[in-house]
């Protein structure tokens, strides 16, 4: 008798098993990346748009747009049903984060070279946190947030009007923006859910290799004592 002792079957399937789901919990359980703070060029252009004087237009949306969360300009008020209006409005009333949703045709005769500097305009103007956006028929969104992280949104603009506001206003109402300085939930850490798994497996390949390693000294020290207790 060697004393010679091999890795079990049951135990190398257990020590992969073990090392597997190790590994893909380590890559995909989210890590938390920092979100940045306010810098220095928001505050500039939010201070340039206190300092400036809002058109008769942003007034309009800047007055209104607080009681509902949701302002259509007049010249599209015939686009929308009271049903409509209604629906989009008990969308942004549930929201976790206050929404701003102003509706209106695109013009470049407003008092605002840009759907940004008019962007810039209402928050100020309205100055309460919350996610904004600034839509026109047929056009991408102007979105922009006060006190949370800009949101990214894929909703388009394109559309029936009230298919493409609906789209857009549930879109914004879900996506949960983040505080400046707090961490967001995410898998970024390692590049994605995709990049996770990929960890994660490369985590339990190397877990099983040491698992093995582990086994193989153990039958070497094994194998050593029991030699040198069958000397005379």
């Amino acid at each position: 008798m060697t004393g010679r002792r091999r890795l079990r079957p049951a135990t190398a399937a257990l020590a992969l098993v073990v090392s597997l789901g190790a590994g893909l919990l380590a890559g995909l359980v989210p890590g938390h990346e920092a979100a940045p703070e306010r810098d220095a060029y928001e505050e500039a252009v939010l201070a340039a748009a206190a300092a400036s004087t809002p058109g008769d237009r942003v007034r309009a949306a800047v007055e209104a747009v607080p009681e509902t969360g949701f302002y259509v300009g007049p010249e599209l008020r015939d686009e929308l049903s009271e049903g409509e209006v209604d629906a989009i409005e008990e969308i942004i009333a549930g929201a976790p984060v206050p929404m701003f949703v102003v509706w209106w045709d695109q013009t470049t005769d407003a008092g605002y070279g840009q759907p940004q500097s008019a962007m810039d305009q209402l928050r100020v103007g309205v100055g309460r946190e919350g996610v904004y956006a600034l839509v026109s028929p047929a056009a991408p969104p102007t979105v922009a947030a006060l006190g949370y992280q800009k949101p990214v949104l894929e909703a388009d603009g394109k559309g029936r009007p009230a298919a493409a506001l609906t789209r857009l206003v549930t879109e914004l109402a879900a996506s949960e923006p983040a505080r400046p300085g707090d961490p967001r939930p995410g898998s970024d850490f390692w590049g994605g859910a995709r990049g996770g798994l990929a960890a994660g497996l490369s985590f339990a390949f190397l877990g099983y290799l040491g698992l093995l390693l582990l086994g193989a000294l153990g039958a070497v020290a094994t194998r050593s004592r029991v030699a040198s207790e069958a000397r005379p």
